[in-house]
């Protein structure tokens, strides 16, 4: 039988047609229904026709239990005409079938009508479905237009008029519709278009929605709103004609036409749902799910702080991006268990949906400087230990610090608040760069990490989320902290799939080592680089970081309450001008956390003492006097063929007063990134 009807459909359709209407009697055509209804199978009660032959849906609820988006088809909620206003199944009666109650399943006028138009233009042109056709080509056949899947359709609708009432066919149609922009059925289209449910639909948005039945791309709202409401006057025309609405309820309409939402608030959480999406899928599938089961996906998105980071992000490059030559950021924020609360993957998601936040692997500069630290403080040194700046050459690798200058001696709290590069590199070697490696990948470092000297100013490359989830065992006490994304997956029964077992903690910090590695960290936004980022009151710790050219600028923070990454640079490396940590991303991290922490009361950092006075009292007193000169920016790129300045020449150890002098007048932020030449 299939072969007979491939055969069919490559004959010609309308003549055919046309023959067969002019040798049979009318009378037969009358009873063609009664005749496919006695032969036409009716649905089998197992399969649920609101989803057989639909794309799988995923709803995401968020931290709090709430909707906040979709993935797959939008299916919103599955409504009962007595839920919908009477206009909005009016107006798809009006533009669809208006014969919907009189005839059962087929409307021949309308099909004839077909017929002429197709014969007219020797090609299929129009189908004259009913409800019931459109309905059963939904939920039974595929879409393509050809005569096989015509005769089908004309039976399966039969088979839906014999076994369901006209109100169960029309809630169905309405339910399954497909209207633009991935959303099905009526109540997910009105969460698309208008941001809410179906329920509560004005007449003028009714009318808007029955005009996406025939050419959901092409008739879209979002390409063009002011045709899509003169389309819609059409829709009213037709409701007046059927007695639908009354000729004040059309003109009233037409005076408040429907208008769609703004979806840049929306599209933002596409970022952190795309990930979200990937997981729950393979959840699912582990769970023996259904491949095209519906999903309720329960989320640790906190929408508030995830249009913050839009907000702080999308008004910094506005702001800044032309003067700097900088285009995209990314922005990762989440608790200190590794809960992630917002996902910022670029600037404008309609632009690019490439996630910077996770696929993107960048030098992180001097913001891996801590991992540095870290291993240094578990070998037995102390932030108020002193080294002396002086030249690096190792292998030919010769990084300085920004602008060539010198500092004399200096605590480690101060190398790493005012990132001098020289004492960094040398503390790696001193303790070891292997160690370095197996501190970072402890904590939560993933990406492959270069053991070579580079590495200890941020030249191997990681993922925003990744140094997010490293730094949030800083945050925590020492504990290791995983992302996750995702709480809870159930399926569309709310048979539960999946459920996050909180994981038994742990220890990869000591924290006597946190302690004092978190005041360090705070010394970097108390007096270092990061002061552009300081939440006044609330404590706050972290690290800049810029890699050569300033191709990568890095902020990456944390209170009691949330840990933050932020990058900002250009998809093709291309240099910024003059953006470093301390600036761009700085700024945004601030705004972003002030958004998070508004209305949470005031916690300290779990950090060790300040540095003792007894140490700065025996420094003043042994150290050679001589001329601070202010700016610690990091330049891992640069090789320093000079040689430091004699003994006598450097310039003693910075007190308070000579450390503000510096950080008003000099250039107090860091710039590092791959060493230039052979030494790479």
């Amino acid at each position: 039988m299939r072969e007979v009807l491939r055969i069919f459909d490559r004959m010609v359709p309308a003549l055919t047609i046309a023959l067969t209407c002019l040798v049979v009697p009318a009378s037969l055509l009358y009873l063609l229904p009664s005749f496919l209804g006695l032969f036409a199978p009716a649905p089998d009660p197992k399969v649920d026709l609101y989803t057989v032959n639909r794309p799988m849906a995923f709803t995401f609820l968020d931290a709090d239990g709430n909707d906040v988006g979709h993935r797959g088809a939008v299916v919103g909620q599955r409504l009962k005409l007595e839920q919908m206003p009477a206009y909005l199944p009016a107006a798809f009666i009006a533009m669809e079938d208006r014969r919907f109650y009189s005839h059962n399943g087929i409307d021949l006028r309308g099909l004839l009508r077909a017929l002429y138009l197709d014969i007219r233009a020797r090609h299929l042109v129009a189908g004259g479905s009913t409800i019931s056709q459109q309905t059963a080509k939904i939920v039974y056949t595929q879409q393509e237009r050809t005569m096989s899947r015509k005769l089908t359709e004309l039976m399966d609708a039969a088979g839906l008029e014999k076994a369901l009432s006209k109100k169960q066919i029309l809630e169905l149609y309405l339910n399954r519709i497909y209207l633009g922009s991935a959303a099905y059925g009526v109540d997910g289209a009105s969460r698309v278009y208008f941001g809410k449910s179906a329920r509560d639909l004005t007449l003028a948005q009714a009318a808007m929605l029955a005009t996406l039945t025939r050419a959901p791309s092409v008739f879209s709202p979002r390409r063009d709103l002011l045709k899509a409401q003169q389309r819609a006057s059409l829709v009213l025309d037709a409701m007046q004609q059927t007695g639908a609405i009354t000729e004040e309820q059309a003109a009233d309409a037409r005076a408040h036409p429907a208008v769609i939402i703004d979806r840049t608030v929306l599209d933002a959480r596409n970022y952190f749902l795309d990930t979200a999406a990937d997981q729950a899928k393979q959840m699912a599938a582990e769970a023996g799910a259904k491949p095209d089961a519906d999903l309720i996906v329960h989320t640790t998105l906190e929408p508030k702080l995830q249009e913050g980071a839009r907000l702080a992000a999308t008004k910094v490059i506005a702001k800044s991006g032309k003067r700097t030559r900088t285009q995209e950021a990314a922005v990762v924020m989440m608790k200190p268990d590794g809960a992630v609360a917002a996902l910022l993957g670029g600037i404008d998601y309609q632009t690019s949906v490439f996630n910077r936040a996770v696929q993107a692997r960048r030098q992180p500069g001097s913001a891996f400087k801590p991992f540095v630290y870290l291993a240094a403080l578990e070998d037995g040194i102390s932030p108020w230990d002193m080294r002396d700046d002086v030249a690096v050459d190792i292998n030919g690798y010769q990084p300085q610090n920004f602008g060539g200058h010198y500092y004399g001696t200096l605590t480690l709290a101060d190398a790493l608040a005012h990132s001098v590069n020289t004492i960094t590199v040398n503390l790696a070697q001193e303790v070891g760069v292997k160690k370095v490696v197996d501190a970072a990948k402890r904590v939560g470092i993933t990406s492959p990490l270069e053991p070579n000297a580079s590495l200890a100013l941020g030249t191997s490359e990681v993922t925003p989320l990744e140094l997010t989830a490293a730094y949030a065992a800083f945050a925590n006490g020492g504990l290791r902290a995983d992302p996750y994304f995702i709480t809870e997956v159930d399926d569309a029964g709310g048979k539960i799939l999946y459920r996050r077992a909180e994981p038994k903690p742990q220890r990869v910090i000591d924290a006597s080592v946190d302690r004092d590695l978190l005041a360090m960290l705070w010394n970097v936004v108390a007096t270092g680089t990061g002061g552009s980022a300081s939440l006044g009151a609330r404590e706050a710790a972290g690290k800049t970081g810029t890699t050569q050219n300033s191709q990568d600028a890095w902020f990456v923070g944390f209170t009691t309450d949330y840990v933050t990454a932020v990058w900002v640079g250009n998809d093709d490396n291309s240099p910024t001008r003059g953006v470093t940590g301390g600036t761009l991303p700085a700024q945004i991290w601030k705004a972003a956390m002030l958004t998070a922490e508004k209305g949470l009361p005031l916690h300290g950092l779990n950090r060790s003492p300040p540095e003792p006075p007894h140490v700065q009292d025996e420094l003043l007193a042994s150290e050679p006097s001589g001329q601070v000169i202010a700016g610690d920016d990091e330049s891992a790129g640069a090789l320093a063929r000079a040689e430091p300045p004699p003994e006598a020449e450097r310039p003693r150890r910075r007190d308070a007063f000579d450390r503000v002098l510096g950080w008003l007048f000099g250039n107090d932020e860091d710039r590092d990134g791959a060493p230039a030449g052979p030494a790479r």
